[in-house]
């Protein structure tokens, strides 16, 4: 999904080369839409992601797409 399209506190899955990394809360964006930064709960707490990582981001009930 593009992530221009996120919106702080959408819920949102996460797949980082290839592998599940949970759901979480969309928590900001960069003004450039390069950086996303993610809330997830638990111990694992809040996480960056950059454009450049292989990551996918899917809002929750949708299959997860690389930002493009």
């Amino acid at each position: 999904m593009p992530w221009g399209q996120l919106r702080r506190g959408a819920r949102v899955h996460i797949v980082a080369e290839g592998r599940y990394l949970g759901e979480g809360t969309v928590d900001g964006l960069s003004r450039d839409v390069s950086t996303l930064w993610v809330q997830f709960g638990g111990v694992e707490g809040r996480r960056m992601f950059h454009r450049s990582d292989n990551v996918a981001v899917g809002l929750r009930g949708t299959r997860a797409r690389r930002n493009l």
